[in-house]
């Protein structure tokens, strides 16, 4: 049996990983949860799957956590996760936490030799030159859970990456894709309408801006240890296409399944192993078409964002990353407007002076040098 634990259990990621590891419960069982401060869900949980630690980081609310759990190993903080990945029975951890707050047991974990389930992509964004050596295409301290990451590891995982010419990551375009005019006068809930993915606000965001994309540009260059020129998008409105391999040879390697975030966190779990899913088939006499577009980068800025900070290193993909969430939350906050975000992170950008080999701290202080800046223009 393998025990795996899972930070973020209340989240979309985190619901989905508890039906795929219930689903597969003869192999896995869920040693451990954490949330942020949805106590009564992080309860339901607690009780259906009986994990023997359950966190909450909001460490307010750890007297009603431990007072409705009594036969679970209340904890909380950062502290309370840091205690349960290091106990050595947990097999796998699921980080699937908001941000950078899972990066120390993410750390811990991959030093105590646990596979890591990688659906947090900002701790690889801002965070991914110190974790150089648990990463490359055919390491397996780190499984990808992002769709588009999770196909390129299926693509390549086992093959010489010397042949690779190009990776492409697929994206649904979001809402406003073939509808820029919509942009100026676009509310919260027009951004929060995604024409494909049911998923939390602030990566819902992300995908109306391109930034989502962005990102994940930053996070397969770590993941798979290759420049920025190497990594292209392809706007693919149907999200059947989650991401193609181009070899030096011009041959096209791709994954194709329904949108369905169940199945990249089972393929991370049973790695190298496939079982049966929860996921439907994907009919492809039912699939009339397949499309396929280049993104415009004077439409999207935070996708030409995201590259610039690539290409520059050091600090600078930290300093995005923080100024984006924080206009972001401003936005879910209706303190800004939806197209004020891009001139935003573009003003951060222009004025931080980046670092160019940071440690944790120089990290640390740029983020919050980000997010500081951006909560000062309004």
């Amino acid at each position: 049996m393998i025990e795996v634990i899972v930070l973020g259990s209340t989240g979309s990621i985190g619901n989905n990983t508890l039906r795929v590891i219930d689903h597969l419960k003869t192999a896995f069982h869920t040693y451990g949860i954490a949330g942020y401060r949805n106590v009564d869900a992080l309860i339901r949980q607690a009780k259906r799957f009986r994990p023997k630690y359950a966190v909450v980081l909001d460490k307010y609310l750890y007297k009603r956590l431990k007072q409705c759990l009594p036969r679970t190993k209340v904890l909380a903080g950062v502290e309370g996760m840091m205690e349960m990945v290091e106990d050595n029975r947990a097999d796998y951890v699921v980080v699937a936490l908001r941000g950078v707050i899972g990066l120390k047991p993410t750390l811990s974990a991959l030093e105590r030799i646990k596979r890591v389930c990688l659906a947090t992509k900002e701790i690889l964004v801002s965070y991914g030159t110190l974790l150089k050596k648990y990463l490359g295409p055919n390491k397996l301290a780190i499984i990808p859970v992002d769709s588009e990451h999770s196909a390129i590891h299926q693509c390549i995982f086992g093959k010489d990456y010397g042949f690779v010419k190009n990776l492409y990551l697929t994206s649904s375009g979001g809402p406003f894709f073939k509808k820029r005019e919509e942009v100026l006068k676009a509310k919260i809930e027009d951004v929060l309408n995604h024409p494909t993915w049911r998923m939390g606000k602030k990566i819902t965001v992300d995908s109306a801006t391109l930034m989502n994309k962005g990102l994940e540009v930053i996070e397969a260059s770590r993941l798979f240890g290759c420049d920025g020129d190497k990594i292209k998008v392809l706007i693919h409105p149907q999200s059947i296409v989650h991401s193609l391999v181009e070899f030096v040879d011009h041959s096209v390697i791709g994954q194709l399944s329904v949108p369905d975030m169940r199945l990249p966190i089972q393929y991370a779990l049973t790695f190298p192993k496939r079982m049966k899913t929860l996921t439907k088939p994907c009919d492809l006499s039912k699939i009339r078409h397949l499309d396929f577009y280049a993104p415009n980068f004077n439409e999207f800025p935070c996708l030409r964002f995201a590259y610039q900070a690539l290409k520059i290193g050091g600090t600078m993909p930290a300093v995005l990353n923080g100024a984006n969430e924080t206009a972001v939350n401003l936005f879910l906050d209706d303190k800004i407007k939806f197209c004020q975000i891009p001139d935003m992170l573009s003003k951060a950008m222009a004025l931080h002076k980046p670092i160019k080999n940071p440690c944790l701290k120089d990290i640390k202080d740029a983020e919050d040098w980000a997010v500081n800046f951006i909560k000062a223009q309004v």
